[in-house]
């Protein structure tokens, strides 16, 4: 082997090896790549005597000029500049990932290096010396066997060596072929070349038996394909079949696990779901609740035609029966509400929600569910009942305050103004019998009777609406309050927030606040004995809030939480569905707190 051949082939092995790698690394398989393409275009410019730089003599000069193999100087021959030429060419291509092209370029060289071998091999320089050229060494040619082989399995995954490397059945065979068709292809071609040699029988002769036996090794080639082939592929088929069988199987448990999901489902609800015939509304099927909810074995619904009919209510009977035929005629899915009878004689009221299925625009299947509602009915009820009870209580407080209120006025005008207007009439009487001007009389009769003005004035604004829509809630509280304070001597520190008035929707609510305020007071100047009181007014999220607070004597809520004023608060409350809190203990002053939805 040429010296430089030798450096050449050590540049191709460091290059591939460094392929695959990043950086510096890559740079340097490049190099190499490059160096050997230089390496064999000096050594081509030579052969064609286009420019002798003597690369393949710059090492071992002296030995390479002594030394010669069958008369051939020890140069690096063209073939092989030609192959060092492509496998530098495939190196470039790996490292840049064009592995097509490198598969394309690698496989020439295999075939260069592969006539050089056999012609060693047979002892034959005609088969490995390219006429008028130098014969490739046998080390040579290995060399590049292995490198152009290594270059197109390197990533065999692409490019046409994709087809070898694949796991199918084709793939396989061609991985098996392969060296069988290279061994068998080189052992027959020995054999013809070594009797043609030894003159046995004639070059027709031979040229005829290596035909008919590659005839016969690619026909026993060809059915090992066959055979290998159709071995695989009857293992996929089979294993397709058995998959099919699997799925199939899966599929069937699948189906059976949904189905007995459904009915589950179906007896696990709340009602009865049912199938009927629209027309006969006769039943074909009914859930298992049906039995637990009215305790009639379901083949009765199904084996008795009129069995839905018969068990209705008779009151509820012949609506509930014309309104489904209605609503079916018409084909709209419809809700109706009607009670049955169950078998140990319980009457149960059933909401029942029915589709109805249309084929051609005619009613063919009705399917639905019968939910019990008893309990729902009963709590309506009760409701209703509650809700009259409450209406009847605010009346009753209505009517009581109505009649407190009258009692108070009465009790006002007969032992307060009656008696003023009594002492100023007999003063006046007085100055009349006598007929002189007393002004000491008509003084007091004056005092009297401003007194009286201002209890009637009291008196009516106690009964008289306020105006709030002119000045507001928290004007209306402060005259209130300022009243109180006046003729009580009471503080009272009112605090309204500046959100509250803006943001109160339902303005019919700043009336509900004046009278519990109005009411509270007068319960505590009644009652509390207080010299203080805290009114608070402010929103809490959604809430109208509402604090009043005294420091009185304070009184046990659960022994005297029944007067009328707190009622007559408390159904105010309720009215806007609100919430009341009353906190007192003897000794401890009393707080009123109410809550009512700003809606």
């Amino acid at each position: 082997m040429n010296p430089m051949a030798a450096v050449a082939f050590i540049l191709c092995a460091i290059s591939f090896l460094l392929y695959a790698e990043k950086g510096y690394k890559r740079m340097l398989a490049l190099l190499c790549a490059m160096l050997v393409i230089l390496i064999a275009l000096l050594r081509i410019f030579a052969v064609t005597g286009l420019y002798d730089a003597g690369i393949d003599r710059l090492l071992f000069t002296t030995e390479l000029q002594t030394t010669t193999y069958n008369g051939y100087p020890n140069n690096l021959v063209f073939h092989a500049a030609i192959a060092f030429l492509l496998t530098g060419l495939s190196l470039l291509l790996l490292i840049n990932n064009r592995i097509h092209a490198s598969q394309w370029l690698a496989l020439p060289v295999n075939g260069l290096s592969m006539l050089s071998v056999i012609g060693y091999s047979y002892h034959i320089s005609s088969y490995y010396v390219v006429p008028s050229f130098e014969p490739m060494s046998f080390h040579t040619g290995i060399c590049f066997m292995f490198i152009s082989t290594a270059l197109l399995v390197a990533k065999s995954e692409k490019g046409f060596m994709t087809e070898i490397s694949k796991l199918y059945a084709g793939g396989k065979a061609a991985r098996m072929l392969l060296p069988a068709m290279i061994v068998i292809a080189v052992v027959l071609g020995y054999i013809v070349l070594a009797g043609m040699l030894k003159g046995r029988f004639t070059v027709v002769v031979w040229i005829s038996l290596f035909v008919c036996a590659v005839i016969f090794m690619l026909g026993v080639l060809i059915w090992v394909t066959a055979f290998i082939i159709n071995k695989y592929e009857a293992k996929s088929l089979q294993e397709k079949k058995l998959a099919d069988e699997e799925r199939r199987e899966m599929a069937e448990y699948k189906i059976r696990q949904s189905q007995e999901r459904y009915y589950t489902l179906m007896n696990s609800v709340d009602g009865i779901v049912w199938e009927a015939d629209a027309e006969s509304f006769a039943f074909s099927f009914v859930s298992e609740q049906a039995e637990r909810i009215l305790g009639y074995p379901v083949e009765r619904w199904i084996r008795e035609p009129d069995f839905w009919e018969q068990h209705i209510h008779e009151e509820d009977r012949s609506r509930a029966v014309n309104y489904c035929l209605t609503a079916t005629a018409e084909g709209k899915s419809h809700q109706f509400e009607y009670r049955m009878i169950a078998a140990d004689g319980r009457i149960l009221w059933l909401r029942d929600i029915v589709a109805v299925i249309m084929e051609n625009n005619k009613p063919v299947r009705l399917s639905g569910i019968m939910v019990d509602i008893t309990e729902q009915k009963k709590m309506e009820e009760e409701l209703r009942e509650k809700q009259l009870s409450q209406q009847k209580l605010i009346t009753e407080i209505t009517i009581r305050a109505q009649e407190k209120e009258r009692n108070e006025l009465g009790l006002e005008l007969h032992d307060n103004i009656n008696q003023l207007l009594s002492v100023s009439k007999l003063y006046l009487g007085v100055v009349r019998q006598e007929n002189t001007f007393n002004k000491e009389m008509i003084d007091k009769s004056y005092v009297h009777l401003e007194e009286a003005i201002q209890d009637i004035r009291k008196l009516s604004h106690s009964l008289v609406t306020p105006s709030l829509g002119a000045n507001g809630l928290k004007k209306a509280l402060e005259d209130l309050t300022g009243s109180v304070h006046k003729l009580n001597k009471i503080d009272i520190h009112l605090s309204v927030d500046k959100d509250f008035e803006l943001l109160l929707q339902d303005k019919n609510k700043e009336l509900v606040f004046y009278r519990i305020v109005q009411e509270q007071l007068n319960n505590i100047v009644k009652y509390a004995q207080a010299s203080e009181v805290i009114i608070r007014l402010q929103l809490q999220g959604n809430q109208l809030y509402l604090l009043i607070h005294d420091n009185g004597i304070g009184f046990n809520v659960k022994k005297q939480n029944n007067g009328i004023g707190l009622k007559n608060i408390n159904s105010r409350v309720n009215f806007y569905s609100g919430k009341m809190d009353l906190i007192s203990a003897p000794g401890e002053g009393c707080t009123l707190e109410v809550l009512i939805p700003n809606e």
